[in-house]
């Protein structure tokens, strides 16, 4: 089966000419848009994301530092089936007030060669695109 005809690269309305012509290969797709807020519990982070639109469904790390540099939250998504994406990530620490920073990764893992259904999970791999973002959790947000 060749990629243009593989039903895991298609997308909700393929059939709509403007949503094929802007989907871009694995190398060219960006993060576009970052951003956290937290919660007033100061417990949870709400993430939004925004990627350019893509022919291959990549792959996202996200690591969130709390103000001492350690990390507080990770989580990874598998081939995302929309570009948008808005989600709450919970925080594995005590409350810290101060500067948080969330960074997202962007990659496309390698295909096994035998099997091009399968992704090699256990070799490192280059990032296609990365991004971070900075937001503060104050006294004032309540327990």
């Amino acid at each position: 089966m060749s990629e243009e005809n593989d039903p895991n690269n298609a997308f909700f309305f393929s059939d709509l000419e403007e949503l094929n012509t802007s989907q871009l290969p694995p190398e060219e797709v960006r993060i576009l848009e970052l951003e956290a807020s937290p919660y007033p519990d100061g417990k949870r982070v709400r993430i939004h994301l925004a990627m350019t639109p893509y022919q291959i469904r990549p792959h996202l790390d996200l690591v969130i530092l709390d103000p001492s540099g350690a990390e507080t939250a990770t989580a990874s998504i598998i081939e995302p089936m929309t570009w948008k994406q808005e989600f709450t990530v919970h925080l594995r620490t005590e409350k810290q007030t101060g500067k948080y920073k969330l960074l997202m990764r962007l990659f496309y893992p390698p295909r096994d060669k035998e099997d091009p259904k399968l992704f090699r999970l256990d070799i490192p791999v280059e990032s296609t695109d990365e991004r971070s973002f900075e937001f503060e959790i104050s006294e004032s947000e309540k327990e």
